[in-house]
């Protein structure tokens, strides 16, 4: 009786664990789904465009890619939509590479006001999700065809994190793409109706150790400094942050931010570290966020901000200097 009796007590508590797992589990659903939802996640990229047509394909070195030639990215994987084009003959090209930050068009579009000028065109380069390395890559393999006088790359605290991009194809299947790596398929049920899977696939399925990344964007970062060296263009570098008082970030972003300033200084390239417009918005009491909850992005007076910033920095970046 006293086996019996203990082995029903182990039972019991067998049970009770799975019970408390099971609520805990669902607790953690509910709360992601409230304030983390899908669409602030981001953590599928599109596939189509209303009328079919593929936006984003994979690729064996880029992981992804944008599709070109199409009404969103054209020929040369620049963002035709949101660039600002001069008629004017012989007129000079900025070229802005990136991720979403730069996609998105806000800063951009706000350095193009800042100039003021006909005669210069402001080409839009950003992929959304995009690191480092994809970035360089995209302008190695696409964009140095249109031999711009300056760059400006806008690099983002969250470069150094792995790119993971989840695609969806024509027969329903999503799967992981990753730069240089294998498709990874993804559970499609728990994909479909756990969204704490989906944030695990967003946020914690790395592919590349730190050192990889670390190696990975160094190695860019000089083959782009001695290509724009070697051809007389200008290069810029812009550091995005995130959009939170320092102490709030990460041990990851902030050593993050400490290597890619160390870096860039290592490689002779200066940075603008754009912490100091979020940091001065934040103590204003001025929210920077494109949206609640959305550290990544800025708003427009961030963005207007950014602008004014980048210029007293780079006093030459719309002068004949800047070629």
């Amino acid at each position: 009786m006293t086996a019996l009796r203990r082995s029903g007590e182990f039972t019991a508590k067998i049970l009770l664990f799975v019970c408390a797992t099971a609520v805990g589990l669902v607790v953690i659903e509910l709360a992601l789904r409230l304030i983390y939802p899908i669409s602030m996640m981001n953590v599928e990229v599109q596939r189509a465009g209303e009328a079919g047509a593929d936006l984003l394909l994979p690729d064996e070195i880029l992981g992804i890619r944008p599709a070109l030639g199409t009404d969103l990215y054209d020929t040369n994987a620049i963002l035709y939509g949101r660039s600002i084009v001069s008629n004017a003959q012989g007129a000079s090209k900025i070229l802005f590479i990136g991720d979403s930050v730069t996609a998105y068009g806000r800063i951009v579009n706000a350095l193009a006001d800042l100039a003021g000028s006909g005669t210069m065109s402001f080409l839009n380069g950003g992929v959304a999700g995009y690191n480092i390395q994809q970035e360089i890559e995209l302008f190695f393999r696409y964009q140095s065809s249109l031999e711009p006088e300056v760059i400006v790359h806008q690099m983002h605290i969250n470069d150094l994190q792995a790119s993971r991009l989840v695609l969806r194809d024509r027969s329903g299947t999503v799967k992981i793409y990753s730069p240089r790596l294998k498709p990874v398929d993804v559970n499609q049920t728990l994909y479909r109706y756990s969204q704490l899977y989906r944030f695990i696939l967003a946020n914690f399925r790395s592919r590349a150790s730190k050192e990889e990344l670390q190696t990975a964007a160094s190695d860019a970062l000089r083959r782009m400094r001695d290509y724009t060296r070697a051809n007389g263009i200008a290069y810029h570098l812009v550091l995005f942050p995130i959009l939170e008082p320092l102490a709030s970030w990460t041990a990851y972003d902030k050593d993050t931010r400490d290597y890619l300033l160390r870096i860039t200084r290592e490689l002779g390239l200066d940075t603008v570290d754009l912490s100091a417009v979020s940091d001065r918005m934040i103590a204003e009491g001025v929210d920077p966020r494109s949206a609640p909850g959305d550290s990544w992005h800025p708003n427009q007076p961030m963005a207007d901000a950014a602008a004014k910033y980048i210029v007293q920095r780079i006093p030459s970046l719309f002068g004949p200097t800047s070629k």
